[in-house]
């Protein structure tokens, strides 16, 4: 989204690092019998380090040829990294390995002299299928997921996000195509495929990306990406990039970043000045809130996320109002804005009773530490030992 200027880098500098909410967890690995295709496939599950801990929900990421172990490995890391800047939700990876035969799988129909060079070419309907009746399914009922998706895909892969993007509009609230094989059927898929996509109603966020070194791949896609622009479609909001020096295997490394990126723009808060006032007061850091408040409900909406800030942003900008600059008052507010969005979160509370032992009421900082002991019992979540700490030290001043 474009970011809000309402607050001081102070506030970034002096937050809690968030990073340790979003390491990638083990990848899991699942075997799916498929109708669809008459055949086993692998998929494989990568989940933040967060997933553990509480009862948070998470917007979904498939990517495809998941088997290309360093590109997968490549692009589980570069999502944790991203979201440990926010500039992306933590996110479910869900890889799909390929089968016997790629070309059939991530193709559609061929005609005229791609049919004749691919012969075995043609299923992509049965693999977006395969994806959205049988995978997507399965990974809803084992985790804890959000309806937000976005496909991703290079090459094949992405001529297939490309496809699922014109056929299937409303699926896929993002699509990145890495690269994407828009030379088929003699290029008529770059045209044809724009076409279609802009006459979908549904809101989608499209990124698509080729490399200078790639000849074949960077003529289509760019008279792909000039024939969207021109029809300038009202729930499309489209993304090129090209990267001058790179081959067509070098391409998935930043467009995946970029892709993803651009994807979540709308609800991105990355940029370190999200508060920068010259003179801080409460007054002003509630007003800027606010403000920052309904712009990411916006920008939420149209990717089918919650509309309320995450809670470990807001819960950093509070420490940061807190111990940078130093306005305890407007910090509880913060903090007690974290626990109406989030009650079920013993953090939240515990970082609520923080800020009132700074403003010297340790009566409701004691019964709001108490609090978070008594959520964490109720949601079956560990109890934080600093909590622990608090309310003995508490105790113990009382006693005195």
């Amino acid at each position: 989204m474009r970011t809000i200027r309402v607050a001081l880098l102070l506030v970034v500098l002096a937050s809690p690092a968030l990073s340790q909410d979003v390491a990638p967890r083990p990848i899991a690995r699942h075997v799916v019998q498929s109708a669809k295709l008459g055949e086993t496939r692998t998929i494989y599950v990568a989940t933040p380090a967060s997933y553990d801990r509480g009862s948070t929900r998470f917007p979904v990421l498939v990517l495809l040829d998941a088997d290309d172990q360093p590109q997968f490995t490549a692009a589980v890391a570069n999502i944790s990294f991203l979201a440990s800047r926010s500039a992306i939700p933590a996110l479910i990876v869900v890889g799909v390995a390929n089968g016997k035969d790629r070309t059939h799988d991530l193709t559609p129909r061929a005609r005229g002299s791609t049919a004749t060079a691919f012969k075995t070419a043609g299923g992509a309907a049965d693999f977006v299928a395969f994806i959205t009746d049988e995978v997507l399914p399965m990974v809803r009922t084992t985790y804890r997921t959000m309806p937000s998706t976005i496909l991703a895909g290079h090459s094949f892969g992405g001529l297939l996000a490309v496809h699922a993007a014109a056929a299937h509009p409303g699926v896929f609230n993002g699509i990145v195509a890495m690269s994407p094989s828009l030379w088929w059927n003699d290029t008529t898929a770059a045209v044809g495929y724009a076409d279609s996509i802009a006459k979908s109603t549904s809101p989608l966020r499209l990124f698509a990306s080729s490399g200078g070194l790639e000849a074949m791949i960077d003529g289509p896609t760019r008279r792909f990406s000039a024939r969207v622009d021109s029809l300038k479609h009202a729930n499309l909001a489209f993304a090129h990039r090209r990267y001058p020096s790179d081959t067509h295997g070098l391409t998935p490394l930043p467009s995946l970043v970029d892709g993803l990126r651009f994807v979540f723009e709308p609800v991105s808060l990355a940029n370190p000045a999200v508060f920068a006032l010259n003179k801080p007061d409460s007054g002003r850091i509630v007003s800027s809130f606010l403000a920052m408040q309904q712009q990411y409900a916006g920008g939420a909406r149209t990717l089918g996320l919650p509309e309320g800030l995450p809670e470990s942003f807001v819960n950093s900008l509070g420490y940061g109002v807190l111990g940078g600059m130093k306005l305890p008052g407007a910090a509880v507010w913060i903090f007690r804005h974290n626990v109406t969005q989030y009650p079920d979160s013993p953090n939240a509370y515990d970082s609520l009773g923080d800020g009132l032992l700074a403003v010297g009421d340790t009566v409701g900082a004691k019964a709001q530490f108490n609090q978070a002991v008594d959520v964490a019992a109720r949601t079956n979540q560990p109890v934080a030992d600093a909590t622990r700490k608090k309310l003995a030290a508490l105790d113990s001043a009382a006693k005195k």
